[in-house]
């Protein structure tokens, strides 16, 4: 059972036309926009979905943010792997509860947010960055959202280890289940994967262009043969639908290309010699 929302949440408020505000609540403060004031006094303490109005008489929806609502307001300090890549990447990488899993870079913290949820309470998300300024605002999203959205985060998320360190320079990590690449160069990184891998366990790297994976496959192939199996080389695609009254057709734009996912297997290359 969800509990009342409470001073201190993160929320959105929804108009008519479906425009999105994100206040976090704080008693006796109040929310201007260019249909009048709320305040905050008047949404803490509502249920979720419920209606409140502004002085001028403009009806919104209070809501708690989805994971993928949060992400598309969240501060970015790099380009970050949109919710459509998301979703495929834990499905493709099979990231299960109870997992330990590490993520190369860190980002803006998108994924990783995502992975905590997946891995749940057993699990561990291993997350390095070697932008300090990119581990400051990933860190800063991800406790805005866990600590904040009532219903994120406190059932069941994973542990998070943040580490400022170059995963280029090597993987302290052993026996993982998972790792996940999300960097301009993934192929001098297969070395250190190959150590700290388990048998059987699953490396993803997402790259936006063609000649990154063809690159890392091509490597794969001629240094690591054997050693990984190629799973497969997604791309994603989302498109929208509208329905009015009598007409349903797609929406006119789509998102298209945004990056490829790359799957491999490390398997036990004595096994197969």
């Amino acid at each position: 059972m969800l509990t009342r929302i409470k001073e201190g949440e993160l929320v959105h408020l929804l108009d008519k036309k479906g425009k999105r505000y994100q206040i976090v609540l704080k008693a006796s403060l109040s929310f201007s926009f260019t249909h009048g004031v709320i305040s905050h006094d008047d949404i803490i303490g509502l249920e979720e979905g419920s209606t409140v109005k502004s002085s001028l008489g403009e009806k919104l929806v209070v809501v708690r943010p989805t994971l993928a609502e949060y992400i598309s307001k969240m501060r970015k300090g790099s380009q970050i792997i949109y919710p459509k890549d998301i979703a495929a990447i834990l499905m493709l990488a099979d990231i299960f509860p109870g997992a330990k899993v590490l993520e190369a870079g860190t980002g803006s913290g998108a994924l990783t947010m995502a992975l905590l949820r997946a891995v749940g309470k057993g699990g561990t998300v291993v997350s390095y960055e070697r932008r300090k300024e990119f581990s400051a605002i990933a860190k800063s999203n991800i406790e805005t959202f866990f600590d904040r959205v009532e219903i994120a985060g406190k059932e069941g998320s994973g542990k998070l280890v943040l580490k400022d360190r170059d995963v280029y320079e090597g993987i302290e990590e052993k026996e993982l289940d998972r790792i996940i690449l999300d960097l301009s160069e993934p192929w001098r990184v297969l070395k250190h994967v190959e150590k700290s891998l388990r048998n059987g366990g699953i490396l993803l790297c997402y790259n936006p262009t063609v000649l990154q994976i063809y690159k890392l496959s091509r490597r794969m192939d001629l240094r690591y043969k054997g050693v990984f199996h190629v799973m497969g080389i997604y791309e994603v695609s989302l498109r929208r639908w509208e329905i009015k009254e009598r007409s349903m057709r797609p929406e006119h734009k789509m998102i298209a290309h945004t990056g490829f996912i790359f799957v491999a297997r490390h398997v036990d290359k004595n096994i197969q010699s």
